[in-house]
């Protein structure tokens, strides 16, 4: 820790004890200074909060989130490319500023660099409005709050969109259809956006104890479990749009006998990934384990498909391993989803120990 830490963390410390007053009451006494930094004043109500580990929380009944708007600004440089500048946007949202302003510092914006941040924030950005467009500046608005859109819904509408891709991805392989292959590639984008979205929130709930508590979590710890699960699902749908990319490369159709085991393949991974979800956000530990064993069969499957293939001596052979890869990833990545679940709900499998007696 360097010495500006040092001394932002004992200004953010302090050390009071604990007072009896009356026959049942105890109290504590608070900084002055906090107090006034809080434009708090004698009467104001505040919440006690205590959490898993027994830490307490004091939290402000009074103080909403959008009291005032977090605002930051990014300065474009004429060097800049529309992909640098969509990673900068992108950068700061998940930081969780509300208010995001990008601004020239002489000149007027590049129209290409205006229609880059205008797509990022139609294709990708959930909540987000541009609010002005001026000549030398952009201002976008985050709009959309917490419980408009709890995390929960959006990783089971990730889900939702990630497992359709998967499915519509086989059946455009299996019969060679290649608009339906390009619709599966599109909606990666509504994938990214739930994405995007639920990382930016997990980022406040590390910074935020009352939107941790908004979004159901107990600990900041629960977040990492959370992180997870949706890169997991974001990356199942990358993998549904390798498989529909391979389908527009793909000459002929694949044999029945090949493809059959493809589509057994498929089932299992969607299999998993659908039990993994469910067992994620039900907490459910043994659900989860089951599912865990479940993925490792994907291997086997894979196996004796590409048995097959050799044996029948397939002409596109290293294409369709690709795309075995794919099914077998995405269930490997349901797997991750489920051993988050594992992780989520371990404690209601344990036997805790206080002071050398087990309860």
């Amino acid at each position: 820790m360097d010495v500006v830490s040092e001394i932002q963390a004992m200004d953010h410390k302090e050390v009071r004890k604990i007072q009896f007053t009356g026959r049942s009451t105890y109290i504590l006494s608070l900084p002055k200074k906090w107090i006034e930094e809080m434009r708090l004043k004698a009467g104001d109500q505040v919440t006690l909060v205590r959490s898993a580990d027994n830490s307490l929380s004091i939290v402000p009944t009074n103080t909403g989130a959008s009291e005032t708007l977090s605002e930051a600004t990014a300065i474009i440089t004429s060097s800049d490319s529309s992909n640098t500048l969509q990673r900068k946007v992108v950068s700061i949202y998940l930081a969780g500023y509300n208010i995001i302003h990008l601004k020239l510092k002489a000149g007027r914006i590049n129209p290409s660099l205006r229609d880059a941040v205008r797509e990022l924030v139609r294709r990708n950005l959930v909540g987000t409005e541009m609010i002005a467009d001026a000549s030398d500046i952009i201002t976008l608005q985050v709009l959309l709050s917490l419980p408009e859109l709890s995390v929960n819904t959006a990783i089971r509408r990730m889900y939702l969109i990630a497992s359709s891709m998967h499915k519509d991805a086989i059946l455009s392989l299996a019969e060679l259809n290649q608009d339906l292959a390009k619709e599966v590639i599109k909606s990666d984008d509504e994938v990214d956006r739930f994405s995007l979205y639920v990382l930016r929130n997990l980022v406040m709930a590390t910074q935020n104890g009352r939107v941790l508590r908004e979004m159901g979590l107990k600990n900041p710890s629960d977040c990492l479990s959370y992180r997870v699960v949706v890169k997991s699902i974001e990356r199942v749908a990358d993998h549904a749009c390798g498989i529909a990319e391979m389908t527009i490369k793909l000459k002929e159709k694949i044999p029945k006998n090949i493809f059959s085991g493809i589509e057994k393949m498929s089932l299992l991974a969607l299999s998993v990934l659908g039990d993994s979800i469910a067992a994620f956000l039900a907490r459910d530990y043994v659900l989860a384990d089951k599912t865990v064993d479940k993925a490792g069969s994907i291997q086997e499957l894979e196996d004796e498909v590409v048995s097959a293939m050799e044996k029948d001596k397939i002409h596109d052979i290293a294409n369709i391993k690709l795309v075995l890869e794919d099914i077998r990833r995405t269930a490997e990545y349901a797997s991750d989803v489920a051993e988050s679940a594992l992780n989520e709900t371990i404690d209601g499998i344990i036997e805790t120990h206080h002071s050398g007696r087990m309860k």
